[in-house]
């Protein structure tokens, strides 16, 4: 077998092919073991970190540090505030995952503030990009770029603030980081065509502990989960029933943790009316649109929650503010009549359901449009609102960590430049806030990947951009840049893929047979050494 020039031997656990001539048939390739292991014997391992994780790891780290000593100990919102005041005063709900509200009482816990807790947001992304960078690389494309595009993804403005967000979607998009460098090794394993199996264990408990993970950190991690298992099934033959599996498997354990574990636990059930305010949205709009279609039963219904003029004038499909923050709509009420107007809502969808469909395809513009829509929500970049957040929510008033919300930069000088870069980048939306932008370029890259081998298995990696982008166009409130985080860092992730070269067919099976999924047929000996020379770009991670 030809081995090319700097090779002096093969690792241990590859296997070599050699050529069996049959007298009643054509020359076969036939597996044979190296050193004293058979091929059957032969296992998925994951390598042990590779110069190239390391740099990735090292230099995304240095830049997310910059980030870190610039929004020491974090940058706060309205959503922080409730996770301190709840985890601290024994309020423990389900308005926001308790998974992150734990995360943030843990870090209170051990260190008296939440410094901790975001300097664990920059170490988990930074390792979650140098494993992505080394599974994608797997893949094809330049060795050399996949570090600076890891980079630039820190070091962009909207992702270094994002970043130190004290937000549930922070580890929710790290998780998906996580998930494509999972997929891609995945691919990878599958591409080689390797004895041995199918799905190798280590990344059936990896991608259980991601989806799972997903589906914790936000309600909307559901949605996602269930697409990217149901796209992963379609597009990688030969993993279904352990896809199906394992994606079910992570789905029901965050579901019983939500129904039965929690309230176990004492957390309470949230009486926010948040999860149902896209209802009242679309009820506000198809009003506005056309109110004589609506029945005397159900604008009765609606008169109990807010007069109906408020119903007719405060639709906007962007958005749900205008109808359910405004001083005319009793959300108290709302809350106490919400299973009469989610009938209203009903009624609404069977007599029109087009009308609905619209809005919702309106209000999830942040998920498919690149082009503005004239306002879009973007991370805060400092300090400022603080003490407006803290006057809002009487809660954290009896909090004895409430001095834990507060701006401390370690470095005045990092603060603001960090400030200055984040007010540079506001212009152009298309670019820095929308991640519809990027997931479109995700798509192409993928997809010229997979053309370019003839491979679909490929597309696999789009799998949790699409169910993103699905999630937040079923159910969304408002056009918050963070809502497409994930597909953001993913999609910039996955464009060196652009200019990976086209590749050779995935080495050929045990038995010489070769991968269905590749196209044509190839020479056994060809067969083989692609085979050897992906086995050594494992070994590199």
């Amino acid at each position: 077998m030809h081995l090319p020039s700097g090779t002096d031997s093969i690792p241990p656990h590859h296997v070599e092919t050699t050529t069996d001539v049959r007298p009643d048939g054509p020359a076969t390739a036939k597996p044979r073991p190296i050193g004293n292991r058979s091929p059957r014997q032969i296992t998925y391992r994951l390598p042990r970190p590779s110069r190239l994780g390391l740099v990735t790891f090292g230099l995304s780290q240095a830049v997310l540090l910059f980030w870190w000593l610039a929004y020491h100990p974090a940058l706060f919102t309205p959503d922080s505030i409730n996770y301190i005041a709840q985890s601290t005063t024994g309020n423990w709900n389900t308005h926001h995952p308790i998974a992150y509200t734990a995360l943030v009482w843990l870090s209170l816990q051990l260190t008296g503030g939440v410094a901790a807790l975001t300097l664990a947001h920059t170490i988990a992304l930074a390792a979650g990009l140098a494993y992505a960078v080394t599974g994608l690389r797997r893949l094809g494309g330049p060795g050399w770029l996949w570090p600076p595009v890891a980079v630039a993804i820190v070091a962009l403005p909207p992702v270094g603030s994002f970043v130190m967000c004290l937000w549930k979607d922070v580890p929710f998009v790290i998780c998906h980081v996580f998930l494509v460098g999972t997929l891609a090794r995945l691919v990878a394993h599958r591409r080689r065509g390797a004895d041995g199996p199918a799905f190798p264990r280590v990344l059936l408990v990896a991608v259980f502990a991601e989806l799972a993970l997903i589906c914790l950190f936000r309600q909307n991690g559901f949605i996602v989960a269930a697409i990217t298992v149901v796209l992963c099934v379609l597009l990688l033959r030969g993993t279904t029933l352990r896809m199906i599996a394992v994606g079910g498997s992570a789905i029901a354990v965050a579901l019983l943790t939500n129904w039965m574990l929690l309230p176990a636990l004492g957390v309470s059930k949230s009486e926010s009316i948040v999860a149902y305010e896209a209802f009242f949205s679309d009820i506000a709009v198809a009003y506005g649109t056309d109110p004589a279609a609506f029945p005397a039963a159900d604008t009765a219904v609606m008169a109990k929650v807010a007069p109906l003029t408020h119903w007719r004038e405060s639709g906007d499909c962007l958005v749900v503010d205008s109808t359910v923050y405004h001083p005319d709509f009793d959300r108290l009420a709302a809350n106490e009549h919400k299973s009469e107007l989610l009938t209203v809502w009903w009624d609404l969808t069977r007599r029109s359901p087009g009308t609905v469909v619209d809005a919702r395809i309106c209000r999830g513009a942040i998920a498919w449009r690149p082009d503005s829509t004239g306002w879009v929500v973007h991370n805060p970049i400092s300090g400022w609102g603080i003490q407006s957040y803290l006057d809002r929510d009487p809660l954290i008033q009896q909090s004895p960590f409430r001095d834990a919300v507060v701006s401390r930069p370690v470095s005045h000088r990092a603060y603001n430049l960090a400030v200055a870069l984040n007010r540079r980048t506001t212009e152009p939306e298309w670019l820095f806030w929308r991640g519809a932008t990027w997931s479109y370029l995700a798509y192409a890259a993928v997809g010229l990947a997979a053309w370019r081998r003839r491979d679909r298995r490929l597309l696999a990696l789009a799998s949790v951009i699409v169910g993103n982008q699905i999630s937040v166009l079923i159910v969304n409130g408002t056009q918050a840049s963070r809502y497409m985080a994930a597909p953001f860092v993913v999609g910039i992730l996955l464009a060196p893929l652009l200019v990976a070269r086209p590749g050779t067919e995935p080495a050929a099976r045990t038995g010489g047979q070769p991968d269905q999924t590749g196209t044509g047929d190839q020479p056994d000996q060809a067969r083989a050494s692609i085979e050897q020379d992906q086995a050594r770009l494992d070994e590199r991670g």
